[in-house]
């Protein structure tokens, strides 16, 4: 098996992301962690820097990565929805 490029970039880029959000989410709960603004802004945003950029990989796996537009643009019509 030999999976593409940006599959493998997908799950483990999107994977730790939601995973360290989560992780925030428990550890906040909890009162593990600092409670600085700077500590959450910059936790959350590495999060999503990191799913963003999991989910912008995707997109790179399409047949057509000139029409990936459409799946974002479309997404009513879709046969996934």
């Amino acid at each position: 098996m030999h999976p593409a490029l940006s599959i493998i970039l997908f799950t483990t880029s999107s994977g730790a992301g939601y995973g360290m959000l989560f992780l925030l989410g428990l550890g906040a709960a909890l009162g593990l962690l600092p409670t600085t603004r700077g500590f959450g802004l910059a936790a959350c945003g590495l999060a999503l820097g990191f799913v963003t950029f999991g989910l912008v990989s995707s997109t790179f796996h399409l047949g057509h990565p000139e029409r990936a537009w459409r799946a974002f643009s479309q997404w009513r019509s879709s046969w996934l929805s």
